[in-house]
């Protein structure tokens, strides 16, 4: 079984930091038989939307759009179904394209890189729909990219997590290949790598009609990588090389600013700073003392 790995569970403290309140309402998409009468409702709307959004923007061929999605929505990790036990421990949201199956985890939803089960239900169809449309798996960068791109805009959380990123980029060792990897790594490495194959893909295609074409001539090619030369002119791991290198040119002042030597003299300047004010206040004491 080979399925999707959605979203990932931020520690505390960052969700903390980056989310004012957690939406999780009692949920259910209509395919799920399984599921207490009181958690159908508001996941079918988003459901149907979703799948005919993608469908267009991804140019599903009608048959292939007209088959279901079986979504299957729990309330915690402890009710996982057998067939499931390869869900990762912090994700919220997982698919299987090829068979068109979906699992949502509403206790897992809200960190980063989603927010409510709204985000990580679109995320998860956009996997299916560019799987139908392409005809074959799509390389994780632009299935995460567009799938993240699906799911919402680009957001404050987007921004600290590309931030967060940036020592790695700016040591110019960052490669397309390393972010696909990552995919695979801990939570940290996820969520950095959602965060730059989010933004990749926003800059690569600015608009829809960007988007539609890309995924019609990647399904002509029956090749991502021949469509991308094709129309950037270069390879996909240059590209992102290139894009990388064009990030904000503060990423190797935070590289040199997170650096031992640095962070060593900014203790050692505090040290000297907190000695010289407790020097001034005996100072100031012994000459306040009576002669």
């Amino acid at each position: 079984m080979t399925a999707r790995r959605g979203p990932p569970r931020a520690p505390l403290g960052a969700a903390a930091l980056l989310f004012a309140s957690l939406l999780l309402p009692s949920l259910r998409p209509a395919s799920a038989q399984t599921e207490p009468p009181a958690a159908l409702g508001a996941l079918h709307g988003v459901l149907e939307t979703s799948a005919r959004d993608l469908c267009r923007l991804y140019d599903v061929p009608p048959a292939l759009c007209a088959r279901p999605i079986h979504v299957r929505v729990i309330q915690s990790a402890s009710a996982l179904p057998a067939d499931w036990q390869a869900f990762p421990a912090y994700a919220a949201g997982a698919a299987e394209p090829a068979s068109g199956r979906i699992l949502i985890d509403l206790s897992r939803c809200g960190p980063y890189p989603f927010g409510d089960a709204d985000q990580t239900l679109r995320h998860e169809v956009s996997h299916v729909m560019l799987y139908r449309a392409l005809g074959y798996e799509p390389p994780r960068w632009l299935d995460e990219g567009l799938a993240m791109r699906a799911s919402g805009e680009w957001s404050f959380s987007d921004s600290v997590y590309a931030t967060l990123a940036l020592p790695y980029v700016a040591r110019g060792s960052w490669s397309l290949q390393r972010v696909e990897a990552d995919f695979a790594g801990g939570e940290g490495s996820v969520r950095r790598s959602y965060a730059l194959v989010k933004g990749f893909v926003r800059d690569l295609f600015p608009d829809d009609a960007s988007v539609t074409a890309f995924v019609v001539e990647a399904r002509r090619d029956g090749s991502v990588g021949a469509a991308f030369r094709r129309r950037f002119g270069v390879s996909p791991e240059a590209a992102f090389r290139a894009w990388a290198k064009n990030m904000p040119w503060w990423g190797r002042w935070l590289e040199e600013a997170t650096s031992p030597a640095v962070l060593w003299i900014a203790v050692t300047l505090l040290f000297l700073l907190a000695a010289a004010a407790a020097w001034r206040r005996r100072r100031r004491k012994y000459e306040a003392l009576p002669d």
